[in-house]
């Protein structure tokens, strides 16, 4: 088994490594938790009827 260090590698690195290697959890939870921090991740609320227009506020 090889160890890979997610916290090497830049976003856009664990993002393409992440989507090569869809089977590796940790690697999606690293993802997930580093798109987070960086402000990369939003969260959409189904109700609202005008979620995909407030798509276009993010910076």
């Amino acid at each position: 088994m090889r160890i890979v260090d997610y916290g090497a590698m830049n976003l856009d690195e664990l993002r393409r490594y992440m989507l090569t290697h869809r089977e590796d959890i940790q690697a999606f939870q690293a993802y997930v938790d580093r798109s987070k921090a960086a402000g990369r991740m939003i969260t959409i609320d189904p109700s609202d009827p005008n979620w995909e227009e407030k798509l276009g506020d993010r910076p």
